[in-house]
């Protein structure tokens, strides 16, 4: 039942041995992440989980103030690790770029670019860029505050067909493909660039630590790892995929050391084939989606990443991930627990239990 100040070096030589035997392919039972607070509630509840809830003019260091309680209460138990992360809203790269940034209904809007053609607009790194500056700003004073004794997550860069989405509207990027593909390839090949920039950046802030790398998902590396996404992906077709989206990917992949792959939602189930085919993926995230039922009912789908000889992450009950390692084994997968709330008591008796497997 460990908080992060009390997490040891000891429990730190642990995380790393036990995460690289599983990267490795040489741990045969399942890693298993539990977050949990003292009164058996996962994950986080408190007000304000995305930063652009709070001004521009606020202090990092105040709001740094708003996440310390949670942070003091929440235990980290079996494979977990002391983690926070740069929460600016799915695919920030675009705020980055000039979209409009708007916190609203509890989460992160990025606004289509005003009065600009496709053809007019220019992807480039831009040092100046204010929201560029927050998200340095934040990382930097979670380092120099909680960095010895906790991972620091990198912000959510977003994937570049989903940052482009951003730029231009989601209707209007689909008609894009269909109407100006030149330019769409140009810009995706742009905006890959860019965040590979930002990625570099971020990491050389993050990576002094020692403590590994880490992003909004639940995996934890020694060195340069992601959570690599498409969510646009979900509306276009494998051949678009291959397109635009699979070169992007091989080219993160390829400046990563652990690059994990998030697939969400059933109908993004016809790239699965393409991501199986990139040497350099790790593994993948399946995200069944909203209003379908967990991870742990879509086994043919977990058989078909395991059996290409990809790690697996997925979200479950912990009946859920009794099932997994009934049918399918524990090796290679990673259970992190939601939707069952547990004591850290009961959590520790589950961790002996997978154990077992």
């Amino acid at each position: 039942m460990t908080t992060y100040q009390h997490f040891t070096p000891a429990n730190w030589q642990r995380i790393e041995r036990d995460w690289c035997a599983w990267w490795d392919g040489e741990l045969t039972r399942p890693l298993v992440v539990i977050e949990t607070l003292t009164d058996g509630k996962l994950n986080s509840v408190w007000e304000a989980h995305f930063l652009t809830y709070f001004g521009l003019e606020t202090p990092a260091e105040a709001v740094l103030d708003h996440f310390q309680p949670w942070l003091d209460n929440l235990h980290f138990i079996g494979d977990a690790f002391p983690k926070w992360w740069v929460n600016f809203g799915a695919g920030v790269v675009a705020a980055f770029l000039g979209s409009a940034v708007e916190y609203a209904t509890g989460t992160t809007w990025f606004h289509p670019m005003d009065g600009l053609s496709l053809a007019e607009i220019q992807i480039k790194y831009d040092a100046g860029s204010t929201w560029w500056q927050r998200a340095l700003e934040i990382t930097r004073a979670a380092v120099a505050r909680w960095g010895s004794q906790m991972t620091i997550g990198m912000t959510d860069l977003g994937g570049n067909l989903d940052i482009l989405a951003s730029l231009r509207g989601t209707q209007q990027l689909l008609l894009d493909l269909y109407d100006a593909p030149e330019e769409v390839t140009r810009l995706t090949r742009d905006i890959t660039a860019v965040w590979l920039r930002y990625y570099d950046a971020l990491d050389a802030v993050i990576a002094p630590t020692g403590k590994g790398s880490a992003c909004w998902g639940p995996c934890w590396s020694p060195t340069r790892g992601y959570m690599l996404q498409s969510d646009f992906s979900y509306m276009i077709s494998p051949d678009m995929f291959e397109r635009w989206v699979l070169p992007d990917l091989e080219a993160c992949c390829a400046a990563l050391d652990y690059p994990f792959y998030h697939l969400d939602g059933k109908g993004a189930l016809r790239h699965l084939d393409s991501l199986l085919s990139i040497s350099k993926l790790r593994g993948i995230q399946w995200q069944p989606g909203d209003g379908q039922p967990l991870a742990d009912h879509w086994l043919p789908v977990l058989k078909r990443i395991r059996d290409a000889g990809k790690l697996c992450q997925v979200y479950v009950t912990r009946a859920g991930a009794r099932t997994i390692c009934r049918e399918l084994g524990g090796q290679g997968f990673l259970f992190y627990i939601v939707n069952d709330p547990v004591t850290p008591p009961e959590a520790e008796a589950f961790i002996e239990e997978m154990d077992a497997w």
